[in-house]
């Protein structure tokens, strides 16, 4: 536990930790004395010795408010209002149908409950030990929603983080493995897609004494005749056929601009820079560019209205989203009205070209494929 400005609060020996646990576990539940007695010493009657406990948790407590720990009867329980639990924020956030929610709910889980806490107290370590899978369960199923939302938007770089994600929490999906696998080859990196092929492959032979299924072995060929004719990294797509590539990059912090304008001159990018929403629809209007990278925090008018005035216009120029706001709010609605991509701000030089070449390969291809 910690106090309001973060700094741990000692609480106990560990029948007492595992008190926090049990409270902080059962904040959207009821909890009660006679369940803690039961898990803790055995007898639902051992209501005396979960009391002792309870008053030793209290008494660790007393530098925090009063109400921290709330005794009703025999409901004994943490104030919500007081108390922040991230196992309960996470069961909120997965309760909830938006991909908000997802997007925060996975910045919550970074690994399974309560990792290397044993009590040796049989019937509490199985409760949490129930709970521990619960979870895990829930998380596989928020990082699965995750992949197929940024998958479907297009967001290969971010996809390929929730993929691992999802493969750090069950390694033996091969469904996941095979998708990783496909969105490294779209990124041009075949090296990596073949790596991940026989890190497949080992798991499955390991874990189920199989061999990776047809499909799998058929993605592995593909990837091998891609790394036959891309035997090194490459640039993607620097120039167009009738010129250099023309990125308008919309901006209003004058050394922000400079610098990113500086990456992009380097690196044999024709750049525009406009300093608001509104100079950036006028030069829309006057040229034809192959990407926005748009600034959310715009004056007049601000990123996100104007590509949604893009949209209403129907200007399909992919745009790159920058921000130096945080939270998850901005980055999923980036996410949902369909922009090409996102940065969080200060943005380094080699994560932008790269994220600009991963956009602008993905254009072509499209466009290609609309030609055929």
């Amino acid at each position: 536990m910690a106090d309001e400005q973060g700094n741990p609060v000692p609480v106990g020996d560990q029948r007492v930790q595992a008190l926090v646990a049990y409270l902080a576990l059962k904040m959207g539940g009821t909890p009660s004395v006679r369940e803690l007695a039961e898990l803790l010493f055995g007898d639902p009657e051992a209501t005396g010795q979960a009391r002792e406990l309870i008053a030793e948790l209290r008494h660790a407590l007393r530098a925090l408010p009063a109400d921290t720990l709330v005794e009703d009867g025999n409901v004994i329980r943490f104030n919500r209002e007081t108390v922040d639990a991230d196992v309960q924020r996470f069961n909120d956030l997965i309760a909830a149908p938006s991909l908000n929610s997802v997007r925060k709910a996975t910045d919550i889980y970074r690994g399974d409950l309560l990792a290397g806490f044993v009590t040796n107290i049989g019937a509490f370590d199985d409760w949490v030990g129930e709970r521990r899978l619960m979870f895990w369960r829930a998380a596989v199923t928020i990082f699965s929603n995750l992949l197929a939302a940024l998958m479907r938007a297009g967001w290969w770089e971010e996809a390929s983080e929730a993929a691992g994600r999802l493969l750090s929490l069950d390694a033996s999906k091969e469904v996941v493995h095979r998708t990783l696998m496909r969105l490294q080859l779209e990124q041009g990196r075949p090296d990596a897609a073949l790596r991940r092929y026989y890190e497949c492959a080992e798991v499955l032979r390991r874990e189920y004494g199989r061999d990776p299924s047809p499909e799998t072995t058929r993605l592995r060929k593909e990837i091998e005749q891609a790394l036959a004719l891309t035997p090194a990294p490459r640039e993607v797509g620097r120039t167009r056929a009738h010129g250099p590539v023309l990125i308008l990059l919309v901006e209003d912090d004058l050394v922000s601009a400079a610098l990113l304008d500086g990456y992009l001159s380097d690196s044999g990018y024709e750049v525009v820079v406009a300093s608001d929403g509104g100079n950036a629809l006028i030069e829309l209007g006057r040229h034809r560019f192959d990407l926005l990278i748009l600034d959310i925090n715009l004056p007049t008018l601000n990123g996100m209205k104007v590509f949604e005035i893009m949209t209403q216009k129907h200007i399909q120029t992919p745009a790159l989203f920058i921000t130096g706001m945080g939270g998850t709010e901005v980055e999923t609605q980036s996410l949902e009205m369909g922009a090409a991509g996102f940065l969080r701000k200060p943005i380094q030089k080699d994560a932008l070209l790269h994220k600009i070449r991963g956009i602008l390969q993905r254009t072509r291809r499209g466009e290609a494929s609309r030609a055929e």
